[in-house]
């Protein structure tokens, strides 16, 4: 191995690299740009939504509950944007035409049900055709209903200990006031913040830029950047000189490797700047973007060496990198993917290395949970390198 060699293609590549203002653009400013949308849009906490939502009202005993709908607020805006409809069948075309968000219809008995302490059934119909907005629309208006029958059920618990201590003796009901608290509120449920542990949303996707970049700007630079070398007959005149195609590849190597960490510490910096909360890896969250970044380095080598081709590479790194980036949960979170496609992001090796660094770094679990996947994505990535090598190998062998 000639490290003067190294050093000078390595320099080499940083000078091209410098001097090509596109791929300086694609790899320094884009996934800026990317994770300034990303953020600015989803990596902060979301205001209310304000619901609009059809009442139909068969009975005038609805009306208070109603007015409650339209006047509750969260931050100072309108929970509900409450429409008044007739009849059913109305209502139901308004949300059908997607007018509407839902359609709530009391039945006629519901004030007289209410009065005298029996159930009420109050119907609710969704528009399902955005399933976020579906879920979204769902768990405001179930809050809501919970709300509002917790509160009932506390005044009815209420009246039900005052009259039990009109009529009953002091030590029965002492007995019994403790089962009809029960009764009415058998959990309850407190939130509360972990002290000391402010997590912003904007981290979840600056480490999916992160990803973002080895599935890439990773694979593109080493596969592209080998074969078009090899276009220009570097590697044959190489071939001729002291220096080895493996003292090539390893510079090649080196060089992305600098190239690409070095975008990810501006896009640290630029999270820290623009939304005031980044990411500082610790040392095992460096070995695991490291061993993502040689997942991806070898798997774009290995692209390349076996299309030979530059375009066909850019095709294939494509027809790879976009589906993983979604499957594999590196840009999106992956409790959103249905079931088929968990198994990517756990046996997907980048995917599965961005997972335990988000774990690691971003959630604060334990080394010792993330650890055991350490050994199993070396051994993937180098797996993955080893083929990368026996495929250029074949290629120089064909120059020589």
């Amino acid at each position: 191995m000639n490290v003067r060699a190294i050093k000078g293609i390595l320099r080499k590549d940083l000078i091209e690299i410098r001097r090509e203002k596109t791929t300086v653009f694609w790899i320094i400013v884009f996934p800026m740009i990317w994770l300034l949308i990303m953020g600015g849009i989803w990596g902060h906490t979301s205001p209310p939504v304000t619901l609009k939502v059809g009442v139909v009202a068969q009975g005038s005993g609805a009306a208070p509950i109603v007015s409650a709908m339209g006047n509750v607020t969260l931050d100072g805006r309108h929970l509900f944007r409450v429409i008044e409809f007739k009849s059913e069948r109305s209502a139901l075309k308004n949300l059908s035409s997607g007018k509407l968000d839902a359609v709530v219809v009391f039945p006629a008995t519901f004030s007289e049900n209410l009065s005298r302490g029996l159930p009420v059934e109050v119907v609710v119909y969704y528009n399902r055709a955005d399933p976020q907005e579906y879920q979204i629309a769902k768990g405001v208006i179930e809050g809501f209903f919970s709300g509002f029958s917790r509160e009932l059920a506390e005044r009815r618990e209420g009246v039900l200990i005052e009259t039990l201590e009109r009529f009953l003796p002091e030590n029965t009901t002492s007995r019994l006031i403790p089962l009809i608290e029960g009764t009415a509120r058998p959990l309850s449920l407190e939130e509360k913040n972990v002290s000391g542990r402010n997590i912003s949303p904007v981290l979840f996707f600056l480490a999916g830029v992160m990803g973002i970049q080895f599935l890439f700007a990773t694979m593109s630079l080493i596969g592209n950047g080998t074969l078009r070398e090899i276009e220009k007959g570097t590697l044959r005149r190489i071939a001729a000189s002291p220096t080895t195609a493996w003292d090539f590849l390893i510079g090649k190597l080196l060089s992305t490797t600098v190239v690409i960490f070095g975008s990810i510490l501006g896009l640290i910096a630029f999270s820290q700047l623009v939304f005031g909360s980044t990411i500082f890896p610790s040392l095992l969250g460096w070995v695991l973007l490291l061993i993502g970044g040689a997942f991806s380095m070898g798997l774009g080598l290995a692209i390349a060496m076996l299309t030979r081709n530059v375009r066909a590479t850019s095709l294939t790194i494509n027809l790879v990198s976009w589906p993983m980036m979604f499957l594999a949960g590196i840009a999106v979170p992956p409790s959103t993917l249905p079931n088929w496609a968990r198994p990517f992001v756990d046996y997907f090796p980048l995917g599965r290395a961005l997972k335990d660094f988000r774990l690691l770094e971003i959630y604060h679990v334990s080394p010792s949970q993330v650890a055991p996947d350490v050994p199993w994505l070396l051994a993937a990535s180098l797996a993955v390198l080893i083929l990368a090598a026996l495929t250029y190998a074949r290629t120089v062998r064909t120059l020589e």
